[in-house]
């Protein structure tokens, strides 16, 4: 399994803000990842998997707070950078 790179800055700002608002984020890049055509370019398809891995990490983040990930398995899946 290849762990996803994520900012650990970006990792305490969505860790610590209120719930709704990282359920937002949640939401706001599903819907973006949804709404895109097949990726085309090499930069393209660059582009839209760093999308589907931010998605990824949000998603963990708010299993890691609701206490269905654990520390260890979030760090399983996530290297702060």
């Amino acid at each position: 399994m290849v762990r996803i790179n994520f900012s650990r800055f970006g990792f305490e700002e969505f860790f610590n803000c209120p719930f709704d608002r990282l359920e937002e984020e949640i939401s706001r890049y599903s819907i973006h990842i949804k709404l895109q055509n097949s990726p085309q370019t090499p930069e393209e398809r660059e582009s839209y998997r760093n999308e589907i891995d931010r998605l990824t990490v949000l998603k963990y983040i708010s299993q890691l707070r609701k206490g269905k990930l654990t520390k260890e398995d979030f760090s399983l899946k996530v290297a702060l950078i």
